[in-house]
């Protein structure tokens, strides 16, 4: 009986997990994704959803001022997520606190010693020792820096990195190991023969207990200068080691593997604790500085560096220069010529900020530092024999295997990052699969590094004659204005805002197992009108219009009315960022208020030539640029302009180095999805297989 009921039991699952019997069924064990992330924790707190669509964009009355900046053109946007408020001040100080924080805990964890350093940072699971730890971090860069020629079938110069991690692992002879040429990898590195362990030894990959205690209690492993004499290396911040006589002071200190370390914030700082507030004494305004003897943060210190990606610049092409050769008896990659240079593989690391200095414009960046050289696709067999016929680990035979030789290509390699490569094969037909790629992606990889605290001074700065001294001294950080629009923003400030915001978010969903989604960013243009507009065609304003008031002759704005008499709507600077009612797709404030900015350059034209579906149009200015290339579109009208900039329609710009007291800003975040009205549809359309096979 009791069999009985098992085999009842598991048909069910039996029945339900079928064999997949070399059907196409996509990989296994990946969540179904659930589009419908307005459920608990899958949207960020307080924005909305604006489904796809299109709109007629353009102005929606005479225009009045004779701009001609907005014709009429009707413009489809993907569906998108929008913070149903402007960014408040509070909102913005959670952004200076961190990077306050974090400029603190990095000093405590410099500054401290042993557990009072690690107690700052987390210590990753596998941690890995020297030399691993170096090999790790080139990854690919250990074949050669992903040159079209250095292929992982490169056995004649990739064998000795293959020997090299066979040493390392204590997988080959000590007495082979002798022959690895200098202990070095073809990219330069230099393996010490100390680090190649015996056969029978046990390898640890890792850190022991010991190691990372060591490496707590040194500041560096490099010998620095202490007074008049120099501190060797490896010598501990004490002069007492630790208690456990294993610990070998090697793996460096605290500054070389800072960079293994995420920052610990669970740890609280305890500012006004004596000995913290030493440690940090040096983030505080000198003596002199101070007024009235008030210990504050020196905030032109609070400097935040972070990343994006030049998606635009990647996605360039140059002309991939190609060689007429004998297709019939070409090969692989896996030689060179008799009198090739011996350091021909062996490049330095990349460093990711380095620039491409092109010297002509024959194509877009192929060519060497000389301006000469490029590399092609030129190997050839010439004795009649493939590849495959010769014998592993055998040494070449150059009379047979050759580079043909010509003055553009002999001798080359791409050692400027993002250069255009030809990734494609020839094949004995002739055929090339016309594959490219960039020698290095680092170059399209920006950072940027930029002080994050609003500029408090902008209240003063923008009115001449005009008495706004309350407003520095308190609108960013008395609470009373908690809930209000920061103002005071450049747009490159805006813009690391929400790189910030991304970051700390993918954080969470990596904590939580789950995937990451798209960055919270600035608006384009067109999708803050789409947005604005409430889903309602030719409407003057965000609650349709054409009239700026209600039925009972309330304003529905926060605007300059009545020739200036500025508290007629019920706001005299600034209001609440959840003031008047929201337009149709919940959001606050998108007329009114503050202006916003957009992440589209301004450009007059911008309409004539930008694309009808996700109309956007950016340019990263330069400092060496002119004034008009650093204009960036500001929308919706502020608490000081007139009823006219207020509409959905009205274009106008600021200069991206500028911080007004007027314009603030909002974050938005691309819809994953066919972005249609009603979320919960999308949950139904995987196909019949998907229902069968998950």
């Amino acid at each position: 009986m009791k069999k009985l009921l098992s085999l009842l039991v598991l048909l069910p699952l039996l029945y339900a997990c079928p064999t997949v019997e070399g059907n196409l069924v996509g990989v296994k064990g990946r969540d179904v994704f659930d589009p419908d992330i307005l459920g608990p924790g899958r949207l960020p707190v307080g924005m909305v959803y604006v489904k796809s669509g299109g709109y007629q964009s353009g102005g929606d009355d005479k225009d009045i001022m004779g701009l001609y900046t907005a014709s009429k053109k009707t413009v489809s946007v993907q569906a998108f997520y929008m913070d149903a408020t402007e960014i408040s001040n509070n909102e913005y100080r959670q952004f200076v606190h961190w990077v306050r924080d974090s400029i603190a805990r990095e000093k405590l964890y410099r500054r401290s010693f042993d557990d009072d350093a690690e107690q700052w940072v987390n210590v990753p699971d596998n941690f890995f020792k020297e030399p691993y730890r170096t090999l790790l971090d080139m990854g690919s860069d250990v074949q050669g820096g992903n040159t079209p020629f250095q292929l992982l079938a490169d056995s004649t110069n990739n064998s000795e990195v293959d020997k090299t991690i066979l040493g390392l692992m204590g997988n080959i002879d000590q007495t082979k190991m002798k022959k690895l040429k200098n202990n070095q990898l073809i990219n330069g590195y230099k393996v010490d023969a100390k680090s190649f362990p015996a056969a029978d030894k046990k390898i640890e990959v890792t850190m022991s207990e010991a190691d990372v205690r060591s490496i707590f209690q040194q500041y560096t492993n490099k010998e620095i200068n202490k007074g008049n004499k120099k501190v060797k290396p490896g010598t501990p911040d004490k002069t007492q080691k630790s208690s456990k006589s294993n610990t070998a002071y090697d793996q460096g200190g605290r500054i070389e593997n800072r960079k293994y370390f995420t920052l610990n914030w669970e740890t609280p700082i305890e500012y006004e604790e004596p000995e913290t507030a030493f440690i940090l004494s040096d983030m505080y305004y000198g003596e002199t500085e101070r007024f009235y003897n008030r210990k504050e943060i020196d905030t032109r210190l609070l400097f935040f560096d972070y990343y994006w990606i030049d998606y635009k610049e990647a996605a360039k092409r140059g002309k991939v220069v190609t060689k007429s050769v004998d297709a019939r008896k070409s090969f692989g990659y896996d030689s060179l010529s008799a009198d090739a240079n011996d350091n021909l593989y062996k490049r330095s690391r990349r460093e990711p900020l380095s620039k491409d200095y092109k010297k002509n414009d024959l194509h877009r960046s192929t060519l060497d530092q000389n301006g000469q050289n490029v590399w092609l696709d030129t190997t050839i067999f010439s004795k009649g024999k493939q590849w495959g016929e010769v014998t592993p680990g055998s040494p070449i035979d150059r009379s047979q295997y050759s580079v043909n030789d010509t003055s553009l290509v002999k001798q080359t390699i791409l050692e400027n990052p993002g250069q255009d490569l030809d990734l494609g094969f020839t094949n004995s037909k002739g055929q090339h699969n016309a594959i490219r790629g960039h020698s290095d992606r680092s170059r399209y990889i920006i950072k940027e590094r930029i002080n994050v605290y609003p500029d408090t001074l902008c209240w003063v700065r923008d009115f001449t004659y005009s008495y706004h001294s309350p407003m520095t001294q308190n609108y960013f950080w008395n609470n009373a204005y908690d809930n209000y629009p920061v103002v005071g923003v450049t747009w490159n400030q805006a813009k690391a805002f929400s790189v910030w915001r991304t970051q700390i978010f993918n954080t969470w969903l990596l904590s939580n197992g789950d995937m990451f989604v798209n960055d919270f960013r600035l608006p384009t243009e067109s999708e803050w009108e789409r947005a604005s507009r409430g889903d309602l065609d030719i409407s003057q304003y965000p609650w349709g219009g054409p009239y700026i008031r209600n039925s009972s002759g309330c304003f529905l704005a926060n605007f300059k009315p009545l020739r200036g008499r500025y508290f007629e709507d019920g706001g005299f600077h600034t209001v609440k960022v959840y003031s008047y009612n929201p337009n149709g797709f919940g959001l606050y404030c998108m007329a009114g208020n503050v202006a916003e900015w957009c992440s589209t350059a301004f450009d007059e034209s911008q309409y004539e030539f930008g694309h009808d579906m996700n109309s956007d149009y950016d340019y990263y200015a330069k400092d060496g640029d002119p004034p008009a290339k650093k204009r960036k579109v500001i929308r919706g009208g502020s608490w000081k302009d007139i009823g006219f900039y207020l509409m959905n329609g009205t274009r106008t710009y600021e200069y991206q180095d500028t911080a007004k007291s007027y314009i603030g800003f909002r974050n938005v975040m691309t819809h994953m999805g066919r972005g249609g009205a009603d979320l919960d549809q999308e949950n139904g359309e995987e196909i019949q297989s998907d229902i069968q096979l998950k």
